[in-house]
């Protein structure tokens, strides 16, 4: 369901957005909401300083993160008990080879990696040492992901505010220089001041936009896709787990029982956190 929560967010954002750029009066969205020549100085902006910020090669993992969150649920570890206890039973009939015909079947990228491994390594640290790393360097590459976007999301409203500034800076000198021509009579007092009105109107819709791609887009994706990196490494240490017990050759009961009892561990760890 993480797919559809993200997607239901987004729809409830927009929403929610256009209902408050409504003018009820006249039933229109007001335009002034819409600024090419702000939003670029946001999004151009933002990107600029990621850029100069980080690696092209990691700037690049923005789109991967976003196809992530868009399209990927978290695994669910009664999958991996599941396919374990089925694997616990062939390698009881057919010993640790068994494993290298099951392998093909198995659909997890990661478990069918560890049974590649636990045929090659005869000693349980040394397996156990490649697998964590394997692990561990998987969740620091979705880290990094999320770290471009928590940056992302704080450099927008600053964007937004420089843009603010330029506007008010553009909008005051442009006023000063027409009134250093006209005299100042009322009607040309009443246009200045409606003209500030309007600009400063305008300046300000830099500062929205950095807000809102900040809190409705950077932020959230890097949250989203922290569930995920979670989810997927909590999978990973049950795989671990696993393909330990299967390497051992125990018992399908002995394995099922060995993960139930890790589940339990680190839902009571994580339990344990949020007090």
């Amino acid at each position: 369901m993480s797919k559809a929560a993200t997607i239901l967010g987004a729809i409830i954002g927009l929403m929610v957005l256009l209902l408050s750029m409504v003018d009820y009066d006249t039933g229109q969205i007001i335009g002034a909401f819409f600024n090419a020549q702000a939003l670029g100085v946001v999004v151009g902006g933002t990107l600029a300083a990621v850029l100069v910020n980080y690696p092209f090669s990691q700037v690049m993992c923005v789109f991967h993160g976003l196809w992530r969150v868009l399209t990927h649920e978290p695994p669910k570890p009664d999958a991996i008990v599941e396919e374990a206890v089925e694997l616990a039973h062939r390698v009881k009939r057919g010993g640790l080879l068994a494993l290298e015909r099951a392998a093909d079947e198995v659909s997890d990228p990661f478990f069918r990696y560890a049974l590649g491994e636990a045929l090659i390594y005869k000693d349980e640290q040394q397996l156990r040492r490649v697998l964590e790393s394997r692990l561990n360097s998987g969740l620091l590459r979705q880290l990094v992901c999320q770290e471009v976007f928590n940056t992302m999301a704080a450099y927008a409203p600053a964007f937004g505010m420089m843009g603010t500034v330029m506007g008010l800076i553009i909008m005051m000198t442009q006023q000063g220089g027409e009134q250093a021509v006209a005299a100042f009579g009322a009607e040309q007092t009443q246009n200045m001041l409606a003209g500030l009105l309007t600009g400063m109107g305008l300046a300000l819709v830099t500062t929205f936009y950095g807000v809102l791609l900040a809190n409705l887009v950077f932020m959230p994706v890097a949250g989203k896709l922290k569930v995920l990196a979670d989810a997927e490494a909590f999978k990973n240490r049950l795989v671990i787990e696993a393909v330990v017990a299967l390497w051992h050759q125990e018992g399908p009961l002995m394995v099922k029982d060995r993960l139930l009892a890790h589940l339990d561990e680190q839902m009571a760890e994580k339990l344990e956190a949020l007090r």
